[in-house]
């Protein structure tokens, strides 16, 4: 580290708060982003990537498109990161289709797989493109238009705000657009289970049609992570922040010094003194800042109380001899269980490794097979995750037939870390679907936590800023952070 103090202090990197990160560099100002080092989970020989999120929405994100432009990415940065088309197949036992970035090939695959509903879904997925860019126009405006500094902020007396827009009273939910549609039923499993696992609140269809439509705009014409990589948008806006002479180190952070209302300082694994920041962003939950934060909790609690985690994701890890698996299998893969689509495994998601990966031995694939599962009413894991991980093995086996006889692998997360080193993965409850206090379909921008905390300096813009938006949501949460925070700066100052 550079210097003794900072102005800015990134804490468990996100999108969101990397963006931040990089237009308050861009801005002037001194930023410290703390990342710890991460490898992918381990068995044996095999290495498996990690779904949080597997799939980035570059092109077809809205809102992340805006913040990419706004940092200046040149589209060879996106291509770079880009493992071909298809990088999705959705897959039920009577249809397997390509996602393509292309419109025309996008209908050719519905006319092959659905030839009775490849007209209306080409209609969904038209107008809720059409109804995701106008709504993300107007939230662009807004953000454009966020932290103007009135009398009382420059005073200090009131924190800058954001009022966001919200869709005309008359649109309809993404679940009430599709039974409009027209669709088999056939037809309303496939839009329905293409959004399950990409969004992060557990209530789908009552988003209305222009938030659902960003989701389906980001998977449908989205840059597909590379399994040897834990997060290709993440690694593309690291490697930004680092060429702007931000400060990424590879530590933990210990705890926060300040009062009830402002942090002054952040405490960090590697360094006996505590080291003086002007503002903090965190992207990843705020709910794990509360044992490092000064004071009492209440304020906290009932800030927290707005958006309750409803899922985690629970995965399982295969590691299989390559001549089982399908040749025209991609690399990514929502496997839908059509007996029972919104049942605890009823709709996977499967990435495989390419083949001479170097996450697997010569000749094998790692698989990362993972669902969305409940917590418990008391907030706890599932007592019957041995049964879901069978149910979800059967669905792989209905997928490669002779899975057994050459099934090198199989990891069953443990609750707790293992004895053993490398001997097994213990379970990741961390959230990442959300129940809003306030439905999604009455306010689904401010259903979340948006950016604003207890602490006036504290500022979050991680999935759980604006969860209702997906990964649009964190680079919202990432630009209005910048804005709010260069208004809250005292006037003149450094």
């Amino acid at each position: 580290m550079s210097t003794r103090s900072y102005d800015v202090a990134v804490v468990d990197p996100s999108p969101g708060a990397l963006i931040a990160a990089a237009l308050l560099a861009k801005a002037g100002l001194s930023v410290l982003v703390l990342d710890p080092e991460t490898v992918p989970a381990k068995v044996g020989p095999y290495r498996f990537v990690r779904h949080r999120p597997p799939v980035v929405g570059f092109g077809g994100c809205p809102m992340l498109t805006r913040s990419l432009k706004a940092l200046k990415f040149h589209p060879h940065e996106f291509n770079a990161v880009r493992r071909g088309d298809p990088g999705l197949q959705v897959i039920s036992s009577r249809h397997r289709v390509d996602i393509c970035s292309d419109p025309v090939q996008m209908e050719a695959e519905f006319r092959r797989e659905y030839p009775r509903d490849a007209a209306a879904l080409a209609q969904v997925i038209s107008r809720s493109r059409a109804s995701a860019d106008s709504f993300a126009e107007a939230l662009d405006r807004a953000v454009e238009n966020a932290g103007q500094i009135g009398l009382l902020q420059s005073l200090g007396l009131q924190r800058p705000r954001w009022n966001p827009p919200l869709p005309p009273e008359n649109v309809p939910t993404w679940g009430e657009f599709l039974g409009n549609s027209n669709l088999s039923d056939d037809g309303s499993m496939f839009m329905r289970s293409l959004l399950r696992p990409f969004c992060a609140l557990d209530v789908v269809e009552d988003l209305p049609l222009p938030i659902a439509g960003m989701h389906l705009a980001a998977v449908l014409d989205g840059v597909y992570m590379d399994p040897g990589e834990e997060h290709a948008l993440l690694t593309l806006l690291l490697r930004r922040v680092r060429a702007m002479r931000v400060d990424v180190v590879p530590t933990q952070l210990m705890g926060f010094v300040g009062g009830r209302r402002q942090l002054d300082a952040i405490r960090l694994a590697d360094r006996d003194e505590a080291i003086p920041v002007g503002f903090v962003i965190t992207g990843g939950d705020p709910e794990d800042l509360l044992e490092f934060l000064p004071g009492k909790q209440r304020a906290y609690q009932r800030v927290l109380s707005r958006l309750a985690p409803s899922h985690f994701r629970y995965s399982i890890y295969m590691g299989v001899e390559a001549e089982v698996v399908p040749p025209d299998l991609a690399e990514h893969a929502v496997l839908i269980n059509d007996a029972d689509p919104d049942g605890a495994g009823g709709c996977l998601l499967m990435t495989q490794t390419p083949q001479g990966s170097p996450l697997a031995p010569d000749g094998h694939r790692a698989i990362t097979l993972s669902t969305l599962l409940p917590y418990t009413e008391e907030g706890a894991l599932p007592d019957n995750l041995d049964a879901i991980a069978a149910e979800m093995v059967d669905q792989v086996k209905a997928l490669m037939p002779y899975l057994e006889r050459h099934l090198d692998v199989l990891q069953v997360p443990a609750e707790d870390d293992a004895d053993g080193e490398g001997s097994s993965i213990a379970v990741d409850f961390s959230p990442v679907a959300y129940t809003p206090a306030i439905p999604p379909g009455d306010d689904p921008v401010a259903a979340g936590l948006g950016v604003s905390l207890p602490h006036r300096n504290l500022f979050c813009a991680g999935p759980a800023a604006y969860p209702a938006l997906g990964l649009g949501g964190q680079s919202v949460a990432g630009r209005l952070v910048e804005r709010l925070s260069m208004a809250g700066m005292k006037p003149g100052s450094d």
